[in-house]
């Protein structure tokens, strides 16, 4: 059988900006993002992908600047590339949220007859350019929140970590360094933003006008969207009075 794999949908934005809201509507609708994944959607083995990476050039998810940097420069870039490609090509499975059972073999199966797929992990923001290198075609759903918002979340969320005895995360009891954080990732979440396969969309907008914008983003990902589908879909967003965990 000849391989269809489709390009991914690269699920994209800060911390904290409903990204894990929008991953599971998309999931609701058809879009496959694994099985084997955290409370926030999200695959740990790429988690740590990423972020053995980032701490291999002096940074981290909360510190992006030194890798930034890095990949702006065709040695970074290059070295990144080769990096993701060779444990993508000897852990796909894992990396992307795949369990070795009849059921994970069968999602993947999927994967080779052009089901649509992708994944949620923020840090990807950072490495969209490698990635878009190894997938050409992916397309980018970038979820954008109030900055304001997103940052208060953080700062909260560390907080909370701290409270319950975790070490703390260096600047994250600062808000004004929370929001400079929140701008970085949106400003490396936009550089792909010429791109026809790139699609912003604002989160609050996504909580007033879930059926429409839902049904907008199905159709920007290729998914074939029942109404029942899309109800579920919209249904499972929160209002916005609700704080959003994403």
């Amino acid at each position: 059988m000849k391989d269809r794999q489709s390009p991914p949908v690269l699920i994209i934005g800060a911390h904290r900006s409903g990204t894990t809201a929008t991953a599971r509507a998309l999931e609701l609708v058809g879009l496959q993002i694994g099985q084997h994944l955290d409370s926030h959607s999200e695959p740990r083995a790429l988690q740590k992908l990423h972020e053995d990476y980032l701490r291999r050039v002096g940074a981290a998810w909360y510190n992006p600047q030194p890798f930034l940097k890095w990949i702006e420069t065709p040695e970074g870039k290059l070295d990144c590339i080769s990096y993701l490609r060779t444990n993508v090509g000897r852990d796909f499975a894992r990396i992307f949220g795949y369990r070795f059972n009849p059921k994970g073999f069968w999602l993947r199966a999927r994967l080779n007859f052009g089901a649509q797929w992708g994944w949620k992990e923020p840090r990807t923001t950072l490495f969209a350019p490698a990635w878009l290198e190894i997938f050409p075609g992916a397309r980018i759903v970038h979820v954008v929140r109030d900055a304001h918002a997103a940052a208060s979340s953080i700062r909260e969320r560390e907080l909370k970590f701290q409270a319950a005895g975790d070490p703390p995360t260096p600047n994250l009891a600062d808000l004004n360094c929370c929001r400079q954080l929140v701008q970085t990732y949106l400003v490396a979440g936009e550089r792909p933003a010429d791109s026809t396969n790139y699609q912003q969309v604002q989160f609050e907008e996504l909580q007033a006008n879930s059926p429409a914008m839902l049904e907008r983003l199905a159709n920007f990902c290729g998914l074939r969207v029942t109404t029942r589908q899309l109800a579920a879909a919209a249904a499972s967003i929160r209002p916005a009075r609700v704080r959003s965990t994403g």
